[in-house]
């Protein structure tokens, strides 16, 4: 453990303003606002099938992630001996492995195995390696959570992506249940708030899918990989129509977020700690489903898909 505080050691050691403007931006880039923004446009205006398998491989990657963490149990090095730890609101749970290191990689290595363009490639290495090192800068993480977050993240997109594939082309949604299953007995025998909500994600992305593939199936437009900037009439009212599916997506999506607050706020103050965590399952559950399946129903209800 000696070498890897020597590391945030030196980190420290070389902050500036500039270089903590730098970091805390990479690190806010994995947070759930952006992500979800991100999301959002590749899958409501985008790019459908791409926005799936991302959402698929994120909310498995999590899962595992919180998984491992509520497992391992390793302490941050938050609090060390003359370390300065920054944005310690960000660093909630356990440490190994590093949960913005993992969902930046996972997010990023989606995409470049998906659209394989040379831009998305110089981007996405960007954002992992930023990812990983603003934890280190900040002192948030040790250096081994890090490279942990870098191989989870890797192997688990490639892995989530794939098996997406075989679970679109086959609609074998079985295996979408026995993984939900799978995730369930973790979380009931690990425990923690964060299990519950990374199960809600999972929970609300299996069911959203499987609701929309069935029932709602809309589409994005054609889900080209490129976008064609054109006067053409027809393309400026398409790019029109993915515009009014974000909006409409993402204030959907906020209000149903925003609702199942209040009545957090409202009802669960002092309840005990299982009925906390099972509304927070829930809760998870219902803005993932509503934001894969919900806002889509939508779409096609207003003629935006």
């Amino acid at each position: 453990m000696e070498y890897q505080l020597d590391i945030l050691m030196y980190l420290q050691s070389i902050r500036s303003e500039l270089l903590t403007s730098i970091f805390t931006f990479f690190t806010i880039c994995t947070e759930v606002p952006v992500i979800t923004v991100l999301t959002g446009i590749l899958y409501w205006c985008i790019n459908k099938k791409a926005g799936q398998k991302t959402l698929f491989a994120l909310c498995g990657s999590l899962n595992i992630n919180t998984g491992i963490k509520n497992f391992v149990k390793m302490p941050r090095p938050i609090g060390t001996k003359g370390l300065e730890s920054l944005r310690i609101e960000t660093a909630t749970g356990h440490s190994f492995p590093s949960g913005h290191t993992q969902t930046a990689t996972t997010f990023w290595m989606s995409m470049i195995v998906q659209f394989k363009k040379v831009w998305i490639y110089i981007i996405g290495i960007l954002m992992i390696l930023g990812a990983g090192i603003s934890r280190l800068y900040l002192a948030v993480h040790w250096p081994m959570d890090v490279i942990a977050g870098w191989i989870f993240g890797i192997i688990l997109s490639i892995f989530f992506v794939k098996l997406f594939d075989y679970i679109d082309n086959s609609k074998n949604y079985y295996i979408l249940i026995l993984l939900m299953l799978i995730f369930g007995i973790a979380t009931y025998f690990l425990g923690g708030e964060d299990f519950y909500k990374m199960f809600g994600l999972y929970t609300g992305f299996a069911l959203g899918y499987m609701v929309e593939d069935t029932y709602i199936n809309f589409s994005t437009g054609g889900e080209e990989r490129k976008i064609v900037f054109s006067k053409n009439s027809a393309r400026v009212d398409g790019a029109n129509k993915k515009i009014l599916r974000f909006i409409v997506g993402i204030v959907s999506l906020l209000a149903v977020y925003l609702l199942l607050n209040y009545i957090e706020d409202a009802f669960m103050t002092g309840k005990a700690e299982e009925i906390i965590n099972i509304f927070k399952y829930l809760k998870y559950t219902i803005v993932v489903f509503w934001g894969v399946a919900g806002a889509p129903a939508l779409f096609k209800l207003f003629k935006l898909a």
